[in-house]
């Protein structure tokens, strides 16, 4: 599964934290595919390309995956919200479970009653009762309820039937229940009890935890042990609902909240959480690698430039809170202000819920700026020890990485990948089509050789060529490049082997060097290492991802991707010459000659399909 990762998603994978947080699977478009929530990101995500996928769901998903994204919470807890959060603003499409935009439960206490009860419901209501949540588990929430009117002994029937009740239920009898619909409590007292349940529900029930331990600590000093079992599960369940959900905001309001975080060197990033109706709907990290400026102030100068020419959906909100404010605040204020066309607030927050959020989001900020500082150290190392290993003048600015693929009976397709300065350059990477394919690989590889760096080819000459095999296709490659009279740096790239000779990934893969009898020894996982099989991977993602198309468009498709060839011609070509093999290997003339287009259209028709 691993050789079918883009270089970037690669990359991703090896520095995700252990910490909990949601990831999103992106497609090559930047489209959202998938939300997920982790424990352990680095566990989670890595898991999906390990093994063979256990589900035909998650392996189409796998083909689609190009680029991962993250964002990292304080608990699983948080990660369970954000990720609704997110499924019902993005809608992906491998989220169909989710897809019903049920919000998680909450939990509502109306305090007109007299005899008020705790019920599950789903959405938050502007109606003067007070909510409790949102809870992620239902099945943990129902049960954490029924223990708090079972040790509170509160009432559970609905209102209507409590109202028409002219004696006790049967939960009176078996004193899970005070029975308030006969009176046998008063008021006050039924309130006080409603008053202990409801500070666990709200996060502040510690002095309530502590009489439950007293009391099983008094029920097993009197050999009452199943009261003691009984209380023993009650503060199980308790403590587990006084989890602090920090990724709730607790307010139906809107902010927006920027979290910092700087290096030594004075690159600086922002974390942009982003809260709509009390709930982060998500979060985006932005890099400032040469700001001079004081750290103060950077908040008030990514204000002005990420809200200067925004859209109805970028409007400053009426609150916006920093970690801090800098010189210039109120003038700034004043701007968004103006800008919104109601007031807008900037606040530093000391302490509560808000400075938890403001944490989180400095958080994530910290994780996007060391995996920048990393991604951007790694190519230079890197190609150092390529060069120095290589035996090159200079460190490699240019690489090219090739890969022969064979696609059963629809034939040979080989890919070209250009990484320049240690990162892959998508513009620069090639399709080729062998028809006819020839007999064997070292064969395959001397043929698209040719093709890249025949007199017909004018691109810049790579300062590395990669092969993906062994000694026979450096040879190959030699003998086309010598007669070509071209001269550039080869480096072969095999995969380890086992002791019966079969390809094994736990066996460190090989290089080798024209002119150099043993194979070089490059440190394991080191960077050389880590970006040479980067290319390699990335080349074959590549062919395999030409293969998928060639099944999807079909021949005729083809065709009609070439400007001035439409459903008619392509039919005509197709009905003329069999097969768009057949076509390819045409010259401009006769394919003119034997069918009704423009000498200018067939070497349009033939220059398209010689990159297939």
């Amino acid at each position: 599964m691993r050789s079918l990762l883009s270089s970037v998603l690669d990359e991703k994978l090896k520095h995700l934290p252990d910490q909990p947080g949601i990831y999103q699977f992106l497609d090559r478009t930047g489209r959202i595919l998938y939300v997920g929530k982790a424990v352990s990101l680095n566990k989670r995500v890595r898991s999906y390309f390990t093994g063979k996928p256990d589900r035909a769901k998650t392996a189409l998903l796998l083909t689609k995956v190009d680029d991962l994204e993250i964002i990292i919470t304080d608990s699983e807890v948080e990660a369970l919200l954000l990720e609704n959060n997110l499924i019902k603003k993005y809608r992906p499409p491998f989220n169909v479970d989710l897809k019903d935009d049920k919000n998680y439960p909450y939990v509502r206490l109306d305090r007109k009653q007299r005899f008020p009860r705790f019920e599950i419901v789903r959405r938050r209501q502007a109606d003067g009762a007070r909510y409790f949540g949102p809870y992620p588990a239902v099945a943990a929430l129902r049960q954490t309820l029924a223990q708090l009117n079972k040790h509170f002994r509160l009432r559970r029937c609905r209102s209507e039937r409590f109202a028409n009740r002219v004696r006790p239920c049967l939960n009176f009898q078996m004193k899970l229940c005070v029975g308030p619909c006969c009176e046998n409590v008063s008021v006050a007292e039924y309130h006080r009890k409603v008053a202990s349940a409801a500070l666990i529900l709200g996060g502040r029930g510690r002095p309530v935890l502590r009489s439950l331990k007293r009391d099983m600590s008094r029920a097993a000093a009197a050999l009452e042990f199943e009261r003691a079992a009984v209380l023993r599960n009650a503060i199980e369940d308790l403590e587990q609902v006084l989890a602090n959900q920090t990724i709730d905001a607790g307010r139906n309001e809107d902010m927006d909240i920027l979290g910092g975080a700087a290096l030594a060197d004075g690159a600086s990033a922002i974390y942009l959480l982003t809260i709509r109706r009390g709930n982060v709907i998500g979060g985006r990290p932005f890099l400032f690698p040469e700001y001079a400026g004081l750290p103060e102030d950077l908040p008030g100068a990514f204000l002005q430039r990420h809200y200067c020419d925004a859209g109805p959906e970028d409007i400053p909100p009426p609150l916006i809170i920093l970690s801090r404010s800098g010189e210039g605040a109120s003038v700034l204020a004043a701007w968004l202000t103006e800008l919104r066309g109601s007031r807008v607030k900037l606040l530093v927050p000391e302490r509560g819920r808000r400075l938890q959020l403001l944490r989180l989001a400095e958080k994530n900020a910290a994780d996007f700026l060391a995996r920048q500082e990393r991604n951007d150290d790694f190519p230079a190392s890197a190609l150092v020890e390529i060069a120095r290993i290589c035996r090159l003048e200079a460190a490699p600015e240019m690489i090219e990485g090739v890969d022969i693929s064979n696609l059963q009976d629809e034939g040979v397709v080989a890919s070209l990948v250009c990484f320049r300065a240690g990162k892959a350059s998508k513009s620069d990477c090639r399709h080729y089509r062998l028809c006819p394919a020839p007999p064997d690989d070292f064969a395959r590889m001397a043929a698209v050789i040719r093709r890249r760096f025949g007199t017909e080819n004018p691109r810049p000459h790579p300062d590395l060529l990669l092969l993906d095999g062994g000694r026979p296709q450096l040879k190959a490659v030699l003998r086309v490049l010598e007669e070509l009279d071209i001269s550039v740096p080869l480096l072969a790239i095999a995969k380890g082997r086992d002791e019966r000779g079969g390809k094994d990934s736990a066996v460190p893969d090989h290089f080798y060097q024209p002119g150099r009898k043993d194979a070089l020894r490059l440190v394991l996982n080191s960077p050389a290492y880590r970006l040479l099989q980067q290319i390699r991977d990335e080349a074959h993602r590549f062919a395999i991802n030409y293969h998928r198309l060639l099944r999807k468009k079909g021949r005729q498709t083809l065709l009609l991707e070439i400007d001035g060839v439409g459903e008619k011609r392509a039919q005509q070509m197709l009905k003329k010459f069999g097969s768009v093999e057949a076509i390819a290997q045409l010259s401009p003339e006769e394919l003119a000659d034997n069918s009704a287009i423009s000498l200018p259209l067939a070497r349009r028709v033939i220059s398209f399909l010689s990159f297939y």
